[in-house]
């Protein structure tokens, strides 16, 4: 008889697809374990499937974790579970565990953590939990033993992503998330990892600056055959740099137009890379589908994005916009404020950024978010040599927001109070569903920076109140 494993994906107010549980379920060995993936956004009490599935012969329960919300039900989830299953190991893995190894480990109800990439090291922890045995020696893996004292195994390389099985959609409930996310959306992950180095991102500390990327023919395949089964209409890349190879992606854009897919498309963009699409691949991406990127713009100063080692001008942004406009490609810009030392005068230069960009398109659309120190980046490491305080515990980092508006601790309260005013007014300035009227007073007050006595933005929050993202 099978073995059953059980991935939980916690609570969270995101809506995407269990991608990092469909990677490490689809790897098992589908004739020895019978993987079962709950979802903690599914599920008003998940415990009770939980406490089924692993009532069927379970060998383990493990679950992915983000920083922030999700950290709260996945220790609410995981206590329960060694209370209910004491024999069964709890392991955590994802971005906040993988940052986190020893701390993840002092939680009572935590016996293992997988680092990084976790494919490989996840099916060995499995097979050593079924076959009685530790995980000494397993790659990517640290854990707790019964001492209580913490064992660091070796980190594990980097493996090139198309040596591993297609995801298997069937281990979730697609139209349910299709649901969620308000439209037939099938969410994908084509490549891993990143080769940049910003100094704000724990992505080169987490990928050591490597990237993998499927073969087109491989996406072609798999997304037709997916298509067939969930007539998607729309499919979102949640790659952290799509457009890395620019000759994969004009291969990519092809296999879709030969297959006749009717498809549209989103993926992560690069300003650079943007620049560098010549007119022939951005018009495959067009036929192909491409409907919407996001390109991290972060800061409106060249200084700025210099010192944070982004490795772009400021040009190539609006080059890059400029492209899009040819192509009618909408943007999310992705913009990061109040960086440690940053002056009100760089700031007030992004936010004239954004309007510029702004009036270029209404089709453009601004994420503004302040800067929130996170581990594993250089700049979280000097400030650390500063002396600044980070969490110490789980309980403490499920409280992280991302994108807590209206708190920094390098702006002062009046710039802030100017930043959430600019936010609202940037974003009806240009709403099409905005009434003419209503556009004209937030395009005056932005041209003329007067947010005095906001009352449209006061009444729209008192309708609507603004949603927590973490």
């Amino acid at each position: 008889m099978k073995k059953t494993v059980v991935l939980y994906n916690p609570d969270a107010v995101y809506y995407t697809m269990p991608l990092a549980l469909l990677a490490i379920g689809s790897y098992l060995d589908a004739a020895k374990y019978e993987v079962v993936i709950i979802d903690g956004r599914l599920e008003k009490d998940p415990f009770p499937k939980i406490a089924a599935a692993l009532g069927r012969h379970g060998v383990c329960f493990a679950t992915t974790v983000l920083t922030g919300r999700p950290i709260k039900d996945a220790l609410k989830q995981s206590d329960a579970v060694k209370a209910a299953f004491p024999h069964i190991p709890v392991v955590w893995g994802g971005w906040h565990p993988s940052l986190f190894p020893e701390q993840t480990l002092r939680a009572s109800c935590v016996d293992a953590v997988v680092n990084g990439q976790g494919e490989i090291p996840f099916a060995a922890l499995v097979d050593a939990f079924s076959a009685g045995k530790t995980p000494e020696g397993i790659k990517g893996v640290s854990y707790k033993l019964p001492d209580g004292s913490i064992v660091h195994n070796d980190a594990q390389t980097m493996q090139d992503i198309n040596t591993f099985p297609a995801f298997n959609y069937n281990l979730i409930d697609v139209p349910a998330y299709m649901k969620l996310s308000g439209r037939r959306q099938l969410d994908y992950i084509s490549s891993q990892g990143c080769r940049f180095r910003c100094t704000f991102c724990a992505d080169p500390f987490m990928y050591k600056r490597g990237w993998y990327g499927f073969e087109p023919k491989r996406m072609g395949d798999e997304i037709e055959a997916l298509w067939k089964q969930y007539q998607f209409e729309h499919i979102h890349f949640q790659d952290e740099t799509f457009f890395t190879n620019t000759k994969r992606v004009k291969a990519v854009a092809e296999e879709f137009i030969a297959r006749k897919l009717p498809i549209s498309w989103f993926a992560t963009m690069r300003a650079d890379q943007g620049v560098r699409l010549d007119d022939e691949v951005w018009k495959r991406c067009k036929q192909s589908g491409l409907e919407k990127v996001m390109i991290g713009m972060e800061a409106g100063t060249q200084e700025m994005l210099n010192w944070m080692k982004k490795d772009i001008k400021i040009e190539h942004v609006f080059d890059a916009a400029e492209k899009c406009i040819k192509y009618d490609i909408a943007i999310n810009f992705s913009i990061i404020v109040g960086f440690p030392g940053e002056t009100e005068e760089s700031i007030s230069a992004t936010l004239d950024m954004v309007k510029r960009l702004k009036k270029m398109s209404p089709k453009f659309h601004m994420g503004i978010f302040y800067f929130k120190p996170y581990p594993g980046n250089p700049i979280a490491d000097e400030l650390r040599s500063k002396g600044y305080t980070f969490s110490e515990s789980l309980e403490e980092w499920s409280n992280f927001d991302y994108v807590d508006s209206g708190k920094s601790e390098w702006i002062s309260d009046e710039k802030i109070r100017e930043i959430e005013n600019f936010k609202f007014y940037q974003h009806i300035g240009w709403h099409r569903r905005v009434p003419g009227m209503v556009q004209r007073i937030a395009r005056w007050r932005l041209e003329r920076n007067n947010y005095r006595f906001p009352v449209e933005r006061v009444l729209k929050e008192w309708l609507i109140a603004p949603p927590k993202m973490s």
